[in-house]
């Protein structure tokens, strides 16, 4: 099982539960599943997007979870460790010099 946890700019955690497996959509690896996505949630401007670098996919597809670049994204496991962090590459830079975040 897998957890997906955002801490935002204003350090709220929301976990998600992906289940057993998801789909990472990152814009700048395949921007063509990125813009079918987009249209799929209704947003088919670069300006609805600007601040989307990917998308968490899960259940099948049917449900879809953005990823804002200003905040922080950890795939965790069922035992509690990270297995992945999805962050920006912009956010984990700051990780790496703050640490504790």
């Amino acid at each position: 099982m897998f957890v997906l946890r955002r801490i935002t700019p204003e350090s709220l955690e929301i976990n998600t539960c992906l289940d057993i497996e998801y789909v990472l959509v990152l814009k700048e690896r395949n921007k063509e599943e990125f813009d079918k996505i987009s249209k799929l949630m209704e947003w088919h401007t670069e300006e609805a997007t600007k601040d989307v670098y990917g998308y968490v996919t899960f259940n099948d597809g049917a449900d879809i979870m953005p990823l804002y670049e200003n905040s922080h994204y950890f795939v965790m496991g069922s035992d509690g460790k990270t297995f992945s962090n999805i962050s920006h590459e912009k956010m984990r830079r700051y990780e790496e010099v703050n640490p504790t975040v």
